[in-house]
């Protein structure tokens, strides 16, 4: 008897993250299963760890597999072996010509990945977290134009071979759709599990008198998030004695960025979950500032749905479209003003009509014909 499963459609998951944070990059992973999950309940799912996992035979199988795939297709050895371990990883599920790969993640294995399937004339669904190339990799941040660029033309092109891209950010979207990539948008939305939480914060929000001060919230490892929260601190020390409101900075690495100079601000570090809700709960707004920067931010989305209002700058605003509690600013923020201006109520955001276009494209990816053999 063939040990092979069966499937007309596969989620394949490659983690990229290292750690037990849950951070915005997991929970967007874990958002797109779940709408995977219900538009296509007879789905496979593989959640691969990184190919430096391999040991042994292992390793040197998918290395001797590598150097044939390199020959064949005329491409480098560390992209055969790519190519190697994707189609390792989907070896084990009976797929037919026509039948559909939904990619989460990790980009530098996207050419690999339209190789195999284009091999196979398997489908591929693309679920991008940002435009990886234009993303600054290096503290302090500097732009290598020619490595940016030649990075950018390889992502674009793996991405032009997907039948489907679906973008978390707009700015994302428009990219792609500049270079004729029919992307759409799926914006973030918290899973069901965390959705419930943020919703109960809310509650307690709505059930308190109104909160004051700001909660600046994020990972410092991230490079445009660490410059902004620099840059919120220069914008604090700059505003006239006694006029800033109290402000709390939290977050992993937030810790390594701590300036006693800046009065009023409480550096927290990180945070577990329930002390986050804690902090979510007691302020008066979340103060996001960025640094240029693709994708969209999470935090954003956490915060309205848990009835925070946002205090954005245009970066931190850019993979977002407009939504209820969320005030955008350029240049020097009038942080007072913008505080006393924001919301006391507002709507939960709404992704419904994009969570239906992405369920429905899959049903009919799923459904339609294979191509001939």
């Amino acid at each position: 008897m063939s040990s092979l499963r069966s499937a007309r459609a596969v989620l394949l998951r490659v983690n990229p993250w290292q750690g037990g944070e849950v951070h915005g990059g997991l929970l967007r992973s874990r958002q797109l299963a779940e709408l995977v999950r219900a538009a296509l309940p007879d789905i496979v799912e593989i959640n691969a760890d990184h190919w430096r996992a391999a040991r042994g035979p292992v390793l040197a199988r998918l290395a001797a597999r590598g150097q044939m795939l390199a020959l064949r297709w005329r491409t480098t050895p560390v992209e055969g072996l790519f190519s190697a371990w994707i189609e390792s990883l989907l070896a084990p599920v009976a797929l037919s010509p026509g039948d559909l790969v939904i990619y989460d993640a990790d980009p530098r294995f996207g050419p690999a990945l339209v190789r195999v399937c284009g091999h196979r004339r398997l489908r591929i669904v693309a679920l991008p977290h940002n435009i990886e190339a234009v993303l600054p990799k290096t503290w302090p941040i500097v732009v290598d134009f020619d490595t940016a660029l030649r990075q950018l033309r390889d992502e674009l092109a793996w991405l032009a071979r997907a039948d489907a891209v679906f973008c978390i950010g707009t700015l994302d979207r428009d990219l792609l759709q500049l270079f004729g990539i029919q992307a759409e948008l799926l914006p973030y939305a918290p899973p069901e599990g965390r959705r419930a939480e943020l919703l109960a914060i809310r509650a307690r929000r709505n059930a308190s008198p109104p909160a004051t001060g700001l909660l600046i919230l994020g990972t410092a490892h991230n490079q445009p998030t660490r410059a902004g929260m620099l840059e919120q601190l220069a914008i604090l020390r700059a505003l006239p004695a006694g006029t800033a409101p109290p402000v709390t900075l939290a977050g992993y690495g937030t810790d390594l960025i701590g300036d006693a100079s800046v009065p009023g601000v409480r550096f927290a570090g990180p945070q577990s979950w329930p002390d986050l809700q804690n902090l979510i709960a007691g302020a008066g707004a979340l103060w996001v500032h960025q640094t240029p920067m693709s994708g969209a931010l999470t935090r954003i989305t956490e915060a309205l749905v848990a009835g925070l209002p946002v205090i954005t700058n245009h970066w931190g605003a850019s993979g977002h479209t407009a939504m209820a509690g969320m005030t955008v600013y350029d240049g020097m923020p009038d942080l007072p003003c913008l505080l006393a201006a924001c919301p006391v109520e507002f709507d939960v955001p709404d992704c419904s009509t994009a969570e239906k276009l992405f369920a429905d494209h899959l049903r009919g990816d799923r459904a339609g014909p294979s191509p001939a053999a």
